[in-house]
């Protein structure tokens, strides 16, 4: 998403709609608004959070069932941390789904030529405007972890947002930046199979952080630079002992031309062999630093013999392997 300005004014017209519109369904619902309009992105994602959880709740017990709690959501979103690549988090969030079945909506991942999709059936006995706004947010919900998972953007193919007329949603097309269509009784995504190789470079130390404002963060913009997306897949690589992987490979898995990712680079000041060398260097100290092997360093980050890597090990940090840590 764009940048966003933070006057109160840019706010307004950014969120105006969305404001009105989950406004306008708490008054039907019965619930109280949780707070005053927002007026900066801050506190509209905290504002926007705060009235989807009070619509989940509604629309679950509409439905005479309870819904999930916002503890379960931070299991999935950890248990999805755990995974390798992203086709490995989407199985695990299947699973947990599957797990609290009825409460949890149904999740399924499929594959069809170079597509892949992410199904979302909410289970829902009928559908409402209320029920749709938090399903739609639902499914934005696993597009964020996805990205965040990986990185990077994840490059949507076209979205499925369920039985809605178009009014309702026009306010939420921002939040997916692809073509949006209505109808059906399931919500989904849809993006290059490609996606679903790309690694998990997320770690535990940065969870808090980001599901304090899940699934909302997006509208503060905190997405990575170029270079940091590239240094993050870079490492995941090696912690995950697959080799790093070479321009071309990157391109792909961030959705640009090979010329597009050199010229990006190169325009941030961090051309591919500096983040590679850094990445190497970073990961050999760490590794050296928890009592693994000289030999052993030398093979997990791709060096045709020892004595190849104390040389290159010299040359980043000046001292030997041996003298490190």
């Amino acid at each position: 998403m764009a940048r966003t300005g933070n006057t109160v004014e840019a706010v307004e017209a950014t969120f105006g709609p969305l404001v009105e519109l989950l406004g306008r369904e708490l008054a039907q619902a019965g619930i109280d608004a949780p707070r005053a309009a927002p007026t900066s992105v801050r506190a509209f994602t905290l504002w926007y959070l705060e009235v989807v959880q009070l619509l989940e709740v509604y629309c679950s017990r509409s439905d005479d069932r309870a819904g999930m709690t916002r503890d379960e959501v931070e299991l999935m979103c950890r248990s999805a941390l755990s995974a390798g690549d992203l086709a490995q988090a989407m199985a695990l969030c299947a699973r947990f789904g599957h797990m609290l079945h009825p409460r949890a909506g149904r999740v399924e991942v499929t594959r069809r030529g170079g597509v892949a999709a992410l199904r979302l059936d909410s289970l829902r006995g009928a559908s409402t405007t209320a029920s749709s706004l938090v399903d739609i947010t639902g499914l934005f919900a696993f597009r964020q972890l996805l990205q965040w998972l990986a990185g990077v953007e994840l490059p949507l193919l076209q979205v499925n947002i369920g039985p809605v007329v178009r009014e309702d949603v026009l306010p939420f097309l921002k939040l997916f930046r692809a073509p949006v269509l209505c109808g059906g009784p399931h919500y989904v995504l849809e993006f290059p199979a490609e996606v679903l190789k790309l690694p998990v470079v997320r770690h535990a130390g940065e969870f808090d952080d980001f599901f304090a404002v899940f699934p909302c963060g997006v509208f503060e913009d905190t997405q990575r630079s170029l270079p940091e997306q590239v240094a993050s897949l870079l490492a995941a690589s090696l912690r995950q002992g697959a080799g790093l992987p070479g321009q071309p490979q990157l391109a792909t898995s961030l959705g640009m031309s090979l010329s597009t990712l050199r010229r990006r680079l190169a325009q941030a000041g961090a051309p591919y062999r500096r983040l590679r060398e850094d990445c190497l260097r970073e990961a050999a100290c760490a590794w050296l630093a928890a009592g693994v092997p000289v030999k052993e360093v030398s093979a997990r980050l791709g060096f045709s013999d020892p004595g190849a890597f104390r040389r290159a090990f010299r040359g980043w940090v000046g001292c030997a392997p041996g003298e490190w840590g």
